[in-house]
C-alpha cells in the first residue's frame, strides 16, 4: 500500500463499523446477563470470536482488486445458488425451516452469503451493459438475477431475508442509470401483490383496492410513452401476481401468516405472534429518553422480551440507553452508509461504484427493516441488525463486505 493509497482509505467507514460491533458485543452482554447468564455467556465468547475473525477476513478482503471480483463474479453466484439448493435438502432450523449448514460446532447461513453474490453479478452485469436501461424488458437479466435466490431463500422459508434480494435491485438500478417511471413500474407487481392479499381473517382477497389499482394502472400505461409491448408486459404481470396473490398467501408457512396478521392487529394476537411486538413496544417505550441504565433492563432481565440477543437487540438498546441510546446507533448507521454512497460516487470504476451502492443499500434495508419490527412499523420477519445482532454468519460476511468497500476506496482512481 502505497502513501496515495493511505491517504485514500477510508478510515471513517471502519470506525463507525469498529463502533456497532462493539456495541453489539455490550448489547449482547445485556441481552444474555441475569437468570440466564450461566446458560448463554458463552453467546457473548462466540460474537468476539466471530467479530475477530470477521476483522481478520475484513482485511484481507481489501488486498483484492476490483478486477479480480468482477473475474470472479459469475462464479460467486453460482456457488450462491447451488449453496441456496443444497440447504433445502440438508439444511437444519427450528420449525421445520432449512436455514443453516451445520459444520460442528458452527452454522453457516448460506443466505447471507447470497446477498453479497447477487450484488457483485449484478454489478458485473450492468457495468459492462452498453445499452441504457430504458424499457421493461431491459430489466428482465438484473430481475432474473435477484429473484431466483429471493424464491429459493422464500423456500427455506424466510421471507425477510427474501425480501432484501428484491429491494436491493432498485438503487442497484439507478445508479446505474435507470429512469424513474420505469422503476416505479417495477414496483407496480409488488403493488399488485400486496394489495391481493388476505389480510382480514374470513375476507379472502381484497378484490375492490385490487380492482382500483389495476384500472389505474392501466390509464397511467396507456397515457404512457412506453411501447405498447412493454404496456401489455407491465400490466400483465400486475394482473398474474395479484391473481396469484391468494395462491401465494396460502403457500406461506402457518407462522409467517400469523406474523403478518400480528403486525395488523397485535392485540388479538397477543398471547402467540402478537407477543413479541407487544414486548418490544413496552421495551422501547419504558426508556424514555436516557434508559434505565446498563444491565437495568425489566423487559429484559425477566426475559419478557423474545429473541433479545438477536432480533430484538436494538429493543434492549432503547430499554437502556433510551431514545438517546437510539440515535447513536441509527446515526452511525446512517453515518455508515451515507458515507458509502459519497465513496460510490469517488470511485472512476462504474463496477466498484455499483458494487457499493448495493452494500450500503442492503445494510441500510436490513438495519430499517429490522428496526422497523421492534417499533411495530413491519411484520416481525427474524432479520437480524447488521453488527449488532448475535450470529457468526451475517457478521462475518458483513465485515467481508465491510473489506469489499474498503479496498475499492484504495483504488477509488483506478478505472
Amino acid at each position: 500500500m502505497d502513501r496515495r493509497q493511505l491517504r485514500d482509505f477510508d478510515l471513517a467507514i471502519l470506525v463507525a463499523a469498529a463502533a456497532l460491533i462493539a456495541i453489539g458485543v455490550v448489547m449482547i452482554y445485556s441481552a444474555t446477563h441475569g437468570d440466564w447468564a450461566g446458560e448463554l455467556s458463552v453467546v457473548v465468547r462466540k460474537q468476539i470470536i466471530w467479530a475477530a475473525l470477521g476483522l481478520v477476513v475484513m482485511a484481507a478482503m481489501t488486498f483484492i482488486s476490483q478486477d479480480t471480483l468482477e473475474a470472479l463474479a459469475p462464479i460467486l453466484y453460482g456457488i450462491a445458488v447451488a449453496l441456496l439448493i443444497a440447504v433445502l435438502f440438508v439444511g437444519v432450523g427450528k420449525g421445520g425451516e432449512r436455514r443453516w449448514f451445520e459444520l460442528g460446532p458452527m452454522r453457516l447461513q448460506p443466505s447471507e452469503l447470497a446477498k453479497y453474490a447477487v450484488i457483485i453479478a449484478l454489478a458485473r452485469y450492468l457495468a459492462r451493459r452498453k445499452t441504457r436501461l430504458e424499457r421493461p424488458i431491459h430489466l428482465a437479466v438484473p430481475l432474473l438475477l435477484g429473484l431466483v435466490p429471493a424464491a429459493l431463500v422464500l423456500r427455506e422459508p424466510d421471507l425477510g431475508t427474501s425480501v432484501i434480494f428484491v429491494a436491493l435491485l432498485v438503487p442497484m438500478l439507478f445508479w446505474a442509470g435507470t429512469r424513474p417511471f420505469l422503476l416505479m413500474l417495477l414496483a407496480t407487481p409488488v403493488a399488485s401483490l400486496l394489495l391481493a392479499l388476505p389480510w382480514t381473517e374470513g375476507f379472502p382477497v381484497n378484490w375492490i383496492a385490487w380492482a382500483v389499482f389495476i384500472a389505474l394502472l392501466g390509464w397511467l400505461l396507456y397515457v404512457s410513452r412506453l411501447f405498447i409491448t412493454d404496456k401489455l408486459l407491465v400490466f400483465s404481470t400486475c394482473v398474474f401476481t395479484g391473481i396469484m396473490g391468494p395462491f401465494l398467501w396460502e403457500k406461506l408457512a402457518d407462522y409467517q401468516r400469523h406474523r403478518i396478521l400480528a403486525f395488523l392487529n397485535p392485540e388479538k394476537y397477543r398471547f402467540s405472534t402478537g407477543y413479541q411486538l407487544i414486548q418490544s413496544k413496552i421495551a422501547i417505550g419504558s426508556g424514555s429518553v436516557l434508559g434505565k441504565g446498563f444491565l437495568q433492563g425489566t423487559q429484559k432481565n425477566y426475559a419478557f422480551l423474545p429473541e433479545q440477543h438477536t432480533d430484538f437487540i436494538f429493543s434492549v438498546v432503547a430499554e437502556e440507553f433510551g431514545f438517546l441510546g437510539c440515535l447513536v446507533v441509527i446515526g452511525l448507521m446512517l453515518f455508515l452508509v451515507l458515507r458509502m454512497f459519497k465513496l460510490a460516487g469517488q470511485v472512476r470504476n462504474r463496477f466498484a461504484g455499483l458494487v457499493i451502492v448495493g452494500i450500503a443499500s442492503t445494510l441500510f434495508v436490513q438495519s430499517a427493516i429490522n428496526i422497523g419490527v421492534t417499533l411495530g412499523l413491519s411484520p416481525v420477519t427474524g432479520m437480524p441488525l447488521p453488527f449488532l445482532s448475535y450470529g457468526g454468519s451475517s457478521l462475518l460476511v458483513t465485515l467481508a463486505s465491510i473489506g469489499i468497500v474498503l479496498g475499492m476506496g484504495l483504488r477509488r482512481m483506478e478505472y
